[in-house]
């Protein structure tokens, strides 16, 4: 009989123990652990009450940070700043000579006319203290002329060309050097020229605008709140080089070294496929004739900035879409490695 009840005492105190061993354990009932440490033996329970690691968030910081880097809006801002800060020798290399940046001028033109015909006919009885309609209808003629430089932009560097198929290469290649010389001559002392009438106009705005001694604002608010909205897209026009240079000087330097992921270099780290490189231009070049015609092209032409080394007759070339060319077999290796033009850094697109 006592050793009946021994046993049976025996059992209930086991039952007890692991009874607690269980409510203990369990992530619901936290009593059996007030101080929140957890035991060694519960993975569960310290993957469960452990604060969150900041591996996660860093990573998570550096993945959006490569998606910036990579993508087409950062690569065209590097472009148009290793552009602007270049030797600005090609205007077919300039970024901002692209279709889309293109289309979106002529939407920004088209959209400051059709602001100007609206507010002009509806604020025909306001009688401002200044000129302004003045101000508005020069700086209209100014949009006309811009929207016309456009266009000789788009023909000059889009449109295909029609060449005789009788001359030879080389005549058809002076030819057109020589015409887009002067071309290009001519357009930059026009794009001078309206510069230099917008900057004048946008001091002169600012001074008739601004102007608070007089309080002509109620007495003309149509070409009042025209004339600010003008005014503030051509500073926000005149700003976008320094917020260019604040961006990938500044900013994107101090993100990278805080990150320790270069951003310069996201969107340069995938090389071209050979279908890519197959569909671009090649041919066998062909020594120049004259000391003129060399004397032109000794930069560009007759030297491959790859190899370091001067063509030679009949030796294969490749042009890339910002006409810059190189050897074949050294710009080959070259996009196969970083798919963008070692002088320009313009990508295939």
């Amino acid at each position: 009989m006592e050793s009946c009840t021994r046993c049976e005492s025996g059992k209930e105190k086991r039952g007890m123990i692991i009874s607690m061993n269980t409510r203990c354990f369990t992530p619901v009932d936290a009593a059996c652990n007030p101080s929140g440490v957890v035991p060694p033996g519960d993975v569960r329970g310290a993957a469960r009450t452990g604060p969150p690691a900041r591996g996660s968030r860093s990573s998570v910081v550096i993945r959006l940070a490569m998606r910036v880097s990579r993508s087409k809006w950062f690569s065209f801002l590097r472009r148009v700043f290793q552009y602007q800060n270049g030797t600005r020798s090609d205007p077919s290399s300039n970024p901002l000579n692209s279709g889309f940046w293109m289309m979106l001028e002529l939407v920004a033109l088209a959209v400051q006319l059709s602001m100007i015909l609206v507010t002009l006919s509806v604020s025909k009885k306001e009688k401002p203290f200044w000129p302004l309609r003045i101000w508005i209808a020069g700086y209209e003629i100014g949009c006309f002329l811009s929207l016309l430089m456009l266009y000789g932009r788009y023909r000059q560097l889009h449109l295909p060309r029609v060449d005789g198929s009788s001359s030879s290469l080389s005549d058809v290649e002076e030819q057109r050097t020589t015409t887009d010389s002067r071309i290009s001559h001519l357009t930059n002392k026009c794009k001078t020229s309206l510069d230099l009438f917008f900057a004048i106009w946008f001091v002169m705005g600012n001074v008739w605008v601004f102007d608070s001694r007089l309080g002509s604002f109620h007495r003309a608010p149509n070409l009042h709140f025209l004339s600010l909205t003008l005014l503030a897209w051509n500073a926000i026009c005149y700003s976008f080089p320094f917020l260019l240079f604040l961006l990938l000087c500044c900013i994107v330097p101090l993100v990278s070294s805080l990150l320790g992921y270069n951003m310069n270099m996201g969107s340069t780290d995938r090389g071209a496929s050979d279908d890519q490189i197959s569909h671009l231009a090649s041919w066998r070049y062909k020594e120049a004739i004259g000391d003129i015609e060399s004397a032109n092209n000794a930069n560009e032409d007759t030297e491959c900035c790859i190899c370091l080394a001067k063509y030679k007759d009949k030796e294969e070339v490749r042009q890339l879409p910002c006409s810059h060319i190189f050897h074949l077999k050294c710009v080959d290796q070259w996009l196969r490695i970083i798919s963008c033009c070692p002088l320009c850094k313009r990508e295939l697109h």
